[in-house]
């Protein structure tokens, strides 16, 4: 009793009081009529700094959010499933635009980008570094106040590994299609001091990117633009508009965190060292743009925790009972719905949920 007393405590300052509802212009989730609908105002994540940029620029890069420990055990974990590990060549080669490779992105013209994925299913221990993203401390505050509470994983992660002379990839995401039409699923927006992301991709750097050695590269303000991106600036074949294409530079344990309505592709790697990044992509609770959720693999949910199954879970908003995680990345269990309204449910259609 006192545990689940505990969690309803947690969920409402979640959802409600964390950042002041309750001062002077905000209801308090005890004046509201439904306390379900209580608003997210999670501001426990990103600093007034961290928030500026993000909005400014459509991407944030966390410095050392990863301790040395945990960059060495994912490369480690890397390294002992090699065999799974997949080079891109020919048609799969990222490099090209209209079926024509760019010469600003093609590298040496041979050497194909590795992916790999799984990483949540491979065997104990090398599953857990990337199983820890899901819930890990130093980001789930930044997800929360991107995504809103209850947060989900919208793609299994995949590994992104380049040598030296690997082809980049050209420019795509953005705020507008090539239609000129919104792309609504990958949609940005800041409202009343909340930004919502409906595609949040995250990134573990476990190699250093310094400056100039390639990889992630993005234009700084994309996620907001209103007209469609010009072919030429795709695969960066006009000069002129090439140099609004940043590349940050990254050391190995920053996580990158940007909006899938940035324009954003990969430069070539020039390093010589490999480049490792796993990316993961994110959606609100109730949103989704992939189907893995659909059907899992149950070697991936085995033995996960509750907070990691929690950010797994399929689409549907908190309102519904969904499990929700708090500032350190622990499951809280949702405000229990009240007894005479799940009754009256199970009437109407059958079942406690519809």
């Amino acid at each position: 009793m006192l545990l689940a007393t505990r969690r309803v405590i947690a969920t409402s300052r979640l959802l409600s009081t964390r950042a002041g509802v309750g001062h002077s212009g905000h209801l308090s989730a005890d004046n509201l009529k439904n306390q379900h609908d209580a608003p997210d105002t999670t501001t426990a994540g990103l600093s007034a700094k961290q928030r500026y940029l993000f909005d400014l620029n459509g991407f944030l890069v966390l410095k050392g959010a990863l301790s040395p420990d945990e960059v060495k055990a994912a490369n480690e974990a890397i390294d002992a499933n090699s065999d799974k590990l997949h080079e891109r060549k020919g048609q799969l080669r990222t490099s090209a635009l209209y079926g024509r490779e760019s010469s600003a992105l093609a590298g040496d013209g041979e050497t194909g980008r590795i992916d790999g994925g799984g990483m949540l299913g491979w065997a104990a221990p090398h599953r857990e570094p990337f199983r820890n993203t899901l819930a890990h401390p130093k980001l789930v505050g930044a997800m929360t106040d991107l995504m809103g509470a209850g947060y989900r994983l919208d793609h299994s992660p995949l590994l992104l590994a380049m040598e030296k002379g690997a082809e980049g990839h050209t420019l795509h995401g953005g705020a507008v299609t090539e239609a000129g039409e919104p792309a609504w699923p990958l949609r940005y927006e800041c409202v009343g001091g909340q930004m919502r992301n409906q595609l949040l991709t995250v990134c573990l750097q476990l190699t250093p990117a310094p400056a100039g050695a390639g990889g992630f590269c993005a234009v700084p303000g994309s996620h907001k633009s209103n007209f469609p991106i010009p072919p030429a600036l795709a695969d960066l074949a006009d000069e002129e508009l090439a140099q609004y294409v940043q590349q940050p530079a990254l050391d190995a344990g920053d996580v990158l965190i940007f909006s899938e309505a940035t324009l954003h592709g990969t430069l070539p790697w020039t390093a010589d060292h490999q480049r490792r990044t796993v990316i993961y992509r994110f959606a609100p609770a109730g949103s989704a743009y992939g189907r893995g959720y659909v059907e899992w693999p149950a070697e991936m949910l085995a033995g996960m925790s509750e907070a990691q199954r929690a950010v797994c879970a399929a689409p549907y908003h908190p309102r519904m009972n969904r499990v929700c995680l708090d500032d350190d990345g622990n499951a809280v269990e949702p405000k229990p719905r009240e007894s005479w309204k799940i009754e009256f449910d199970e009437r109407v259609f059958g079942r406690r949920y519809f």
